[in-house]
């Protein structure tokens, strides 16, 4: 809260105090961060936005490399419930590769809080394969049911085809697509992994499609939208341990 009381003091200060005359200083040096954004800057890209699970599109107006802000353009669709500090996370993936960060919002361009907002330079950042986490099927050898709530229906109750820290793929007896939406919020996920972990969230809707084998069945792609962070590292930890005792195994 410090970092972000800072960083809406310095956005707000009076614009007199900006053209005082001072010494001239050294450049900052171009964060990290700016350097991946700057070409998504200069061709005016489409970027991802999540906020408290929807998703939203913008793109980058400016890079303030002074004052260490992205400008970014208002929200499609229009956000209309955002306050200085709720944290939005930008994402772009192209060739297999994901760019994505967070930050908190510190000011808009207008008192009506339109034409822009303004998002300190993160300190981190992940750019690496869009799949972040390593999968592991589980299907016919280690069951797992789960229970997955649809707007206007009773929770349906299914069995985890493969899994991640990240996401799920869930198959449901019968054929459920009239139901889903391709990147609906679910209200509810749940199931246990093992004795003491225990997954209950919301989630994503990445895909699905009816599938005959072993029989008829809607396969549904799963993205945990606000999984606890101790859980996902207890999930990514199963994960691994499986996957190598497979292998020993082999």
């Amino acid at each position: 809260m410090a970092l972000l009381r800072a960083l809406l003091q310095k956005f707000s200060a009076n614009e007199a105090s900006e053209l005082a005359v001072s010494a001239p200083q050294a450049p900052r040096p171009e964060p990290a961060c700016a350097r991946h954004l700057r070409p998504l800057a200069d061709r005016r890209q489409l970027l991802a936005v999540r906020h408290r699970g929807r998703e939203y599109q913008s793109l980058i107006l400016a890079l303030d490399t002074d004052r260490q802000l992205l400008w970014l353009d208002e929200l499609f669709p229009r956000a209309i419930n955002l306050e200085p500090g709720d944290d939005l996370t930008l994402s772009h993936h192209e060739n297999g590769q994901l760019f994505e960060f967070s930050a908190p919002v510190v000011g808009w361009s207008t008192p009506q809080r339109t034409g822009g907002l303004a998002l300190p330079f993160p300190e981190q950042f992940y750019m690496g394969p869009r799949r972040r986490w390593p999968r592991l099927n589980v299907f016919g050898w280690y069951p797992i049911s789960a229970r997955l709530g649809v707007p206007g229906l009773s929770p349906l109750c299914g069995e985890v085809l493969n899994l991640s820290a990240g996401g799920m793929r869930l198959g449901l007896t019968g054929d459920w697509r009239p139901f889903l939406h391709h990147r609906d919020i679910l209200p509810l996920c749940e199931f246990t992994v093992a004795p003491g972990l225990k997954v209950r969230c919301r989630v994503r809707v990445c895909a699905f499609n009816l599938s005959h084998r072993p029989w008829r069945q809607t396969r549904v792609s799963l993205a945990f939208v606000d999984l606890a962070g101790e859980t996902q590292a207890a999930l990514a930890a199963f994960v691994v341990a499986q996957q190598s005792r497979a292998l020993a195994a082999a």
